[in-house]
């Protein structure tokens, strides 16, 4: 029995990711590229021969032609370990108007043509082929509400830096399925951590992030065929089935108390403070471009709170953020000084106001 995750890409352009597990909990294939839907029938039918359950990221069933699927408003109107989820709805005609195509509908068709017996359910109990649709924020929230949300995709307004932070805080997290039932044993082979992320260019991030998602995908499927999950929707008119694990059992490696991770770098005095409160914080001294890495990742996230608040103590952050890369540099405080008055001379400040709206030829 084999568990795959497809994080599929709406049109034929752009990469998917997919992620096989082996009934073990072992990860034997975790790949993202552009696929064709035939491509993606072959990936399945490689490890379906011993039976699989399938888990995709895209809307299998469409039969809405305008409006939202019913399903996409039931999973939004429940409370899931106390917070609710937003999930993108769709209908038949907004697919097709800015798709050209249903694909999750296709790669059904394109799986069933060559292994008749998958069936689209939301009951996988007695199933040794079946199709699933699920998503990985639902999935995080399932598995991980205690640290939910994880802001790690890519997205206007919302620095590269704090995207890649959030992502090794993900990735942290996936340690934790070492421990779950059923658990995965080879993660890292997978998954780098936050320093290696942090040196990432957007088209590897993007890269990275649907292969994760398509391994959350697998990892449902994989719990799924394990525990019963929330199923929101029906067979007919379209379902989303996600794992929603009890929330007394949120530990991390059986230890009682709640784990909250963060895997970012914290003033000097937090971990006293933390102590101060009862707590205990597990830190790491860091050096080199790791810690390079991780100043610059602070800095976007800095930059995004004073955006988000426009409140000087953000500011204030923001700059020490600023005099630490300095530091790191062996900069001093008055030859920065220097540089920025080198350049104001040059090309002057911000004191006019001035906002440029266009340059012509002439």
């Amino acid at each position: 029995m084999h568990y795959i995750g497809i994080d599929l890409a709406w049109t034929y352009a752009n990469e998917s990711g997919i992620c096989v597990f082996a009934d073990n909990g072992e990860i034997i294939y975790c790949e993202s590229q552009v696929f064709s839907d035939e491509m993606i029938a072959d990936i399945v039918a490689e490890y379906a021969k011993g039976g699989a359950i399938v888990g995709i990221d895209a809307p299998l069933i469409v039969n809405n032609e305008t409006g939202a699927r019913y399903c996409d408003g039931a999973i939004m109107r429940e409370k899931i370990h106390g917070r609710n989820l937003s999930v993108f709805t769709c209908s038949k005609r907004f697919m097709l108007n800015h798709y050209g195509v249903v694909r999750g509908e296709e790669v059904v068709k394109a799986i069933r043509k060559r292994m008749p017996a998958f069936a689209l359910t939301g009951d996988i109990s007695d199933k040794q082929h079946a199709i699933i649709e699920t998503f990985p924020t639902g999935i995080t929230l399932g598995l991980f509400p205690d640290a939910f949300p994880v802001k790690y995709k890519v997205k206007h307004k919302v620095a590269f830096e704090t995207s890649k932070t959030e992502m090794g805080r993900m990735v942290s997290l996936l340690q934790r399925l070492g421990d779950f039932d059923p658990p995965v044993h080879n993660i890292d082979d997978c998954f780098q951590h936050s320093s290696g992320i942090q040196a990432m260019s957007k088209k590897g991030f993007k890269n990275f992030e649907d292969k994760l998602d398509a391994f959350l995908c697998a990892y449902a499927a994989y719990w799924l065929a394990n525990h019963k999950g929330k199923v929101f929707g029906d067979d007919r008119d379209g379902f989303i089935l996600i794992p929603v694990i009890d929330e007394k059992e949120v530990r991390d490696n059986n230890r009682s108390e709640r784990i909250k991770v963060y895997n970012k770098l914290i003033r000097d005095k937090i971990p006293q403070i933390i102590e101060d409160n009862g707590k205990k914080a597990i830190v790491k001294k860091v050096s080199g471009t790791e810690y390079l890495n991780l100043l610059n990742a602070k800095l976007g996230e800095e930059l995004q709170e004073y955006l988000d608040s426009q409140s000087l103590e953000e500011l204030a952050d923001l700059v020490e953020v600023v005099y630490a890369i300095l530091d790191f540099k062996g900069v001093s405080r008055q030859e920065f000084e220097w540089i920025r008055k080198q350049k104001a001379e040059e090309k002057g400040a911000f004191r006019d106001k001035l906002l440029l709206k266009e340059v012509s030829e002439s």
